[in-house]
């Protein structure tokens, strides 16, 4: 092997690993994110499952007191009907994250 040859094949070798450490390491970043990004989903879910609970959990209540006193209630808190629809769009708008 003459002296040119290995000096080519040491300059081939250099730029090998350099791609390979650069791609390893935008793999390592991507893995990062991804985790991320699982995590979070994960918490969400567990959240909407909780919000879901709680939900039915205020639907047997309700179901528990007589008509007429839930009325009154009703109209001593009209803002909660607009808030459950808040967050039927909110809990919405997270599920549409989730798919992008």
């Amino acid at each position: 092997m003459k002296v040119v040859q290995v000096a080519e094949m040491k300059t081939k070798l250099e730029g090998k690993i350099e791609t390979l450490e650069e791609e390893k390491n935008t793999l390592l970043e991507e893995i990062r994110k991804l985790k991320d990004i699982a995590e979070l989903s994960e918490k969400a879910m567990g959240l909407e499952d909780e919000v879901s609970d709680l939900r039915d959990k205020v639907k047997t209540l309700k179901d528990k007191i007589p008509q007429e006193f839930l009325e009154e209630l009703e109209e001593a808190t009209p803002m909660q009907s607009s808030e459950e629809d808040e967050l039927g769009e909110e809990s919405s708008s997270c599920e549409e994250e989730d798919f992008l």
